[in-house]
């Protein structure tokens, strides 16, 4: 079995290398986002994170009478994100992170030091309201911290030296303190098409 390097310093290629699984899974293949409403978080997944719409089920006559559940699947660069329209009504965080203390879950989507500063001023463009750019100790890694209209955690990173001057960078930590995570909530609605 090959070692991944876990210990601070990890240098810039390790993050990328991708070992051999020793039961030949490819990875993740989607992930899904509960939601209350797929037709509120499809567009945010569309408008802030440029997700294009692949599947969609729920919506027909047929689906309905059989009772399956609004969902809709996009790509967003090669990752698969599903959102779910939850049987309750409920949000995912309301239940599991109703005082937003909990980091975790939290869905990364990838970016070059460029996209990141791109989609900073993307976010404040859309009213978004974000944590970072946060620098991380031991890694090259920099992130930007937001959530979706369900309260889901969100996080745009990099793993790519930042050039000098691109942007201004906040120490995860210290007298810094970690992500608020409660002051990024927000009411964001779709834009018309």
């Amino acid at each position: 079995m090959n070692a991944v390097l876990t210990t601070p310093g990890l240098r810039h290629g390790d993050r990328y290398a991708q070992p051999e699984n020793r039961f030949s899974l490819s990875g993740v293949d989607h992930v899904g986002l509960a939601c209350i409403d797929p037709d509120v978080s499809g567009p945010f997944v569309e408008q802030i994170l440029g997700g294009v719409e692949l599947f969609r089920a729920g919506y027909n006559d047929e689906d309905r009478r059989l009772g399956r559940l609004r969902h809709i699947f996009y790509h967003v660069g090669h990752t698969m994100v599903e959102v779910v329209e939850q049987e309750d009504g409920v949000s995912y965080p309301s239940k599991t992170n109703p005082g937003s203390v909990n980091t975790n879950p939290h869905w990364a989507f990838g970016a070059t030091p460029e996209v990141l500063a791109r989609f900073v001023k993307h976010l404040k463009q859309e009213g978004i309201p974000f944590d970072g750019p946060r620098s991380h100790t031991g890694v090259s890694a920099v992130s930007v911290y937001f959530r979706d209209p369900d309260g889901n955690n969100m996080e745009v990173t990099t793993w790519s030296p930042i050039p000098a001057g691109l942007m201004e960078l906040t120490p995860m930590g210290g007298k810094h303190g970690f992500i608020p995570w409660e002051g990024l909530s927000h009411q964001w609605r779709p834009r018309s098409a």
